[in-house]
């Protein structure tokens, strides 16, 4: 029976993979602020129907003595 390598071999990428790569993470991320965002404003609508907000303020804490 054989061994097999404990690894495999890679290779660089293109130049054109790269800009592809970067272009799909560049979209990647956009689309993952813009769903975060969505969310954040639809839990804080949600919220606001409810008159709840987990404990949290928009206004400062008073200071404390």
């Amino acid at each position: 029976m054989a061994s097999q390598p404990a690894f495999e071999t890679v290779r660089l990428l293109s130049p054109q993979e790269k800009e592809d790569l970067r272009r799909d993470m560049a979209e990647s991320s956009a689309w993952a602020r813009a769903e975060f965002k969505r969310r954040r404003e639809e839990k804080a609508k949600q919220n606001a129907e409810h008159g709840t907000n987990n404990g949290t303020t928009t206004e400062p804490s008073p200071k404390q003595p």
